[in-house]
């Protein structure tokens, strides 16, 4: 949009210079209306025999006691005979003389009415480029001299007072649009200046695919000086569009977020404390943001930055969404450059604050909904394009009976399929009753939660991996009831929960409720069916909530009324309503088994046992060794 928008600006200014400086020139000679008409009508002529198309304009008028200069219906043919540029009245105050010591002062300036229709075709010239090329300058550059400069006088511009209204312009299909621009600067120095009612629209092509944005700002106000200036917007509104469905169509456990269809409301103060060529030093002191789509919502944004042409150094950094509010004393951002090599980066000092989960529930994960335990949080962040990194992740409750110390990343940021978040959880503990409080919060059947409450506190470490429709986890728990390593895996594709877990020593029993049994040392794999259509029907089928799979584990040692076995053999099946067992193990002369089944696993008088025995007597009885007629060795 801003580079249009400077080449429409440009072109104006150049066919407007023209126009006044000729004719000024003219009517500094002869100030006679009759004379400003015929010289009107040359200069008419020689500018459209100079572009090479049609040029119009209604009428001018210059007072040379006043230094005004008004300018009325100009009317600019590209070489298509398409209305490439339209001024319904241009009006200029400015000082002659001032022209004499290269200043030129600039009372006021009066712009209204102006239509600019500019294209640019991919395999060919603009409609505007023969503008440019009619009052380029034939004169051959001079080769300089070693050690020759030519001194050229700067020409300096002052304005005192702009007014610019009904600003359409048009570059191939982007639209830009200006209501009213007003500017001001006082005798004191001080600068006031609004913009309202500004629109446009921008099609742009990306790597994936066209996309749309739109622009509108209601009023942008300046107020200040050259050292210092307070900025404020109000009512600004950001629209981007792949022209795709969105993420989540379809898929009502995603989150709204989608980076390729934003619908931004935003207001902002900030104060301008430099302005420079190539820096800047600004204070941001408002900043509130609200995508009505995805319900993100940024409530508070503060900072302060110093930006050049490699960096922007932020300090005093502070963010709240909803409830959430963080904190840190600086970031670094690395400005890209191609011509450079240089590439995006950033880092952060030690970012600390309280979040709530739930306030990135609809954008990002729903089943947050109603995760409204606080918080709190510590992080250093870095990364690149393509990269995030997080270290000394340290996440943990007010009452600290939940802490966490993990360090991870995010990979591959710009190819979906091949991204990677990973995280080494350095130590986690769950302390008491806060897994049921987190658990509580999530929708859903609670399953097993006496089971869970039965193995006390919680301590973990280990490792999880989010990748393309797959999530892998590893690690070590430990509990009341003992120690269990696992590695499990969830398959986004064809929705199973698959792994194996194993354990020394883990004292089920206390785990069941069932005095009976002591401790077990168990390896296990596991086949879990998570797969919502499916599993639907299977409960519909045979009723019931527990978990649907299968499950098989070699028992390496149990304890039964004070009675060890060991090396027994278990095949578990579950459909939802009921779980169907076989417990066996093969003696040199005898195998005994058991099928069980039971109808709620937190019931467990519904246990029912049948006992398989199969004595094997050859193997007891060596029927040799009771031949009478065998005779003995000597």
């Amino acid at each position: 949009m801003k580079r249009f928008v400077i080449l429409g600006l440009k072109i104006l200014g150049i066919l407007a210079a023209v126009i006044v400086v000729i004719l000024l020139g003219a009517a500094f000679v002869f100030n006679s209306s009759s004379f400003q008409k015929k010289m009107l009508d040359y200069s008419t002529e020689a500018l459209a025999d100079r572009l090479q198309t049609k040029v119009k304009i209604d009428s001018v008028s210059i007072n040379l006691l006043t230094f005004d200069a008004n300018l009325l219906g100009v009317d600019i043919e590209d070489r298509e005979q398409r209305k490439m540029l339209q001024v319904g009245r241009l009006s200029v105050n400015l000082d002659l003389w001032g022209l004499l010591r290269n200043h030129i002062q600039i009372s006021s300036v009066e712009l209204d009415g102006v239509k600019a229709r500019l294209y640019k075709p991919k395999d060919g010239e603009a409609n505007y480029q023969f503008v440019l090329d009619a009052f380029k300058s034939d004169k051959p550059k001079k080769d300089k001299k070693e050690g020759e400069e030519k001194k050229k006088k700067k020409l300096s511009l002052d304005v005192s007072k702009v007014e610019v209204s009904e600003i359409d312009v048009v570059f191939n299909e982007d639209t830009f649009y200006l209501g009213n621009l007003n500017y001001e600067k006082h005798w004191t120095g001080n600068q006031e200046g609004s913009i309202r009612h500004l629109q446009g629209k921008v099609d742009f092509v990306t790597k994936k695919g066209p996309q749309t944005g739109r622009v509108d700002i209601g009023q942008i106000a300046v107020l200040g000086k050259d050292d210092s200036q307070q900025v404020k917007i109000d009512g600004m509104h950001l629209v981007l569009d792949n022209h795709l469905p969105r993420k989540n169509a379809g898929k009502p456990k995603r989150g709204y977020f989608d980076a390729g269809h934003l619908d931004i409301q935003a207001n902002m103060e900030l104060t301008l404390n430099h302005l420079g060529k190539d820096t800047a030093n600004i204070s941001m002191t408002k900043f509130e943001a609200v995508d009505t789509i995805t319900g993100f919502n940024v409530k508070t944004l503060k900072f302060r930055a110093g930006i050049n042409k490699k960096a922007a150094h932020l300090s005093d950094i502070t963010l709240q969404q909803d409830s959430t509010i963080l904190r840190f004393d600086s970031a670094t951002i690395q400005l890209p450059s191609k011509k450079e090599g240089r590439k995006f980066a950033f880092q952060t000092s030690l970012i600390k604050g309280t979040t709530y989960l739930k306030d990135i529930s609809r954008p990002f994960a729903p089943v947050l909904k109603n995760f409204t335990m606080p918080l709190e949080l510590s992080v250093l962040f870095s990364g690149t394009d393509t990269t995030l990194v997080f270290k000394n992740v340290e996440v943990h409750s007010p009452d600290k009976r939940l802490t966490i110390h993990a360090d991870g990343g995010i990979t591959h940021l710009n190819v979906p399929e091949d991204m990677e978040v990973r995280f080494h959880v350095k130590d986690m503990l769950a302390k008491g009753d806060i897994k049921e409080e987190i658990i509580s919060m999530f929708a859903g059947k609670k399953l097993m939660m006496k089971q869970l409450k039965n193995l006390g506190d919680i301590r973990y470490t280990g490792d999880f991996a989010v990748l393309w429709k797959r999530e892998e986890f590893q690690g070590n728990v430990g509990t009341a009831a003992g120690s269990l390593n696992f590695n499990f895996a969830i398959d986004e594709n064809d929705k199973y929960l698959t792994g194996s877990a194993n354990t020394g020593r883990i004292h089920l029993g206390k785990v069941l409720e069932m005095k009976d049994i002591g401790d077990v040392s168990v390896n296990a794999n596991f086949k879990i069916d998570i797969h919502k259509e499916r599993t639907a029907q299977m409960r519909k089928k045979y009723g019931g909530k527990m978990p649907i799979g299968n499950v098989n584990a070699v028992v390496r040692e149990a304890s039964y009324k004070g009675v060890k076995i060991k090396n027994l053999n278990v095949a578990i099946q579950s459909n939802g309503g009921q779980i169907e067992g076989n417990i066996n193990q093969a003696n040199k002369g005898l195998d005994w088994a058991c099928d069980f089944s039971i109808s709620d696993i937190d019931k467990m008088s519904t246990l029912k046992v049948k006992p398989k025995v199969k004595v094997k007597m050859k193997e007891i009885i060596d029927f040799s060794k009771l031949n009478p007629f065998k005779k003995k060795k000597k």
